[in-house]
């Protein structure tokens, strides 16, 4: 234990020195803060792991590997009234396969609309939603394909724009102790806006997303247990990012009462290694992270409560997030 708290230290030292600009304001920014307490407790460093509901997010490939049905679900409050949802839904399909649908929302509340006597007029409406498909097929136990379709919306007031984008990406577990992934995002996305009904002298122009391109490497180290992960992102908009984590997991053995699947009707006692509690650290560009897992089954289902502490990135402030992941 010593010495996976003392690699863990290690290799979030060794990037530390890792930083990187940002810029805000462009097109879609909702969808750049990041999804889940595992990964952003991670610092965001997930391309290459890619587990679970949240791999439709960070990198659709990671479905392919897929076993079970598994459901993914979090809820942040941000400052200033914003807030930031997502659920996922993934499940296996025939030879090596998964598709997965999910939903990120975000908006601000309780902004009023003020006239030339600054008089109230009314509640604005701001919100953005963002629904995905996902696919992804396993080529063979090394490498997977992801592909995800995506329509995103915005509403601020009485305007409106809407696109819709793909992204890509692949997974390539090029050695048991290794996996590298790659991930290239909104490609054809683009808002149209019709200004003209909501100012005088307004008009219609275009907001083109940043396409993004993302790589990321994992580990696993000391049978599984410790996984660091490095990603570096750039899109077409905004500098170089680096983000970096590591998790350390406790496995322990259990066991599941599970229907004989050559005997309708008898029940078996099975034993199953699984990672019951965890622990991680990351950053974000020089921005720490801090999190934490506890799973466990209730009657054959896996039920996991994911925590994540990030001090704030992509314009968010600090604040603590949990996530429901349900595995069955």
């Amino acid at each position: 234990m010593r010495n996976s708290i003392i690699l863990l230290l290690a290799s979030l030292f060794i990037c530390s020195i890792a930083s990187a600009e940002g810029d805000g304001g462009y097109a879609g920014a909702f969808l750049r803060g990041g999804i889940g307490a595992r990964p952003l407790g991670m610092g965001g460093a997930f391309t290459a792991i890619a587990e679970g509901a949240d791999a439709a997010y960070y990198n659709p490939a990671g479905l392919g590997y897929l076993q079970n049905i598994n459901i993914s679900m979090s809820y942040k409050s941000l400052a200033l009234d914003r807030h930031l949802g997502y659920l996922s839904v993934s499940l296996p399909i025939r030879n090596e396969a998964a598709m997965g649908i999910s939903w990120i929302n975000s908006g601000v509340s309780d902004l009023m609309s003020r006239g030339e006597s600054r008089q109230p007029l009314g509640e604005i409406k701001n919100n953005q939603n963002a629904f995905a498909l996902t696919f992804s097929k396993a080529i063979n136990p090394k490498i997977s394909f992801g592909v995800n379709l995506r329509y995103v919306a915005e509403k601020y007031d009485n305007i409106d724009a809407f696109t819709i984008g793909v992204g890509g990406g692949v997974l390539f577990k090029a050695h048991k102790m290794v996996t590298l992934g790659a991930l290239i995002d909104n490609l054809g996305s683009n808002y149209r806006w019709e200004t003209s009904s909501y100012w005088s002298d307004g008009g219609s122009y275009d907001e083109n997303f940043p396409v993004v391109f993302r790589f990321g490497a994992a580990g696993k180290l000391l049978s599984g247990a410790l996984i660091p992960a490095i990603d570096f992102e750039k899109n077409t908009k905004q500098a170089l990012k680096y983000r970096i984590g590591s998790e350390y997991w406790f496995i322990k053995k259990v066991i599941k009462h599970v229907e004989d699947e050559y005997e309708e009707g008898t029940y078996i006692d099975i034993e199953e290694t699984i990672r019951y509690a965890g622990l991680r650290a990351g950053l974000n560009n020089g921005t720490p992270s801090l999190g934490g897992t506890y799973n466990h089954y209730v009657k054959n289902v896996l039920v996991g409560i994911e925590y994540a502490f990030v001090l704030g990135n992509e314009g968010t402030s600090a604040g603590h997030l949990f996530s429901l992941n349900v595995s069955f």
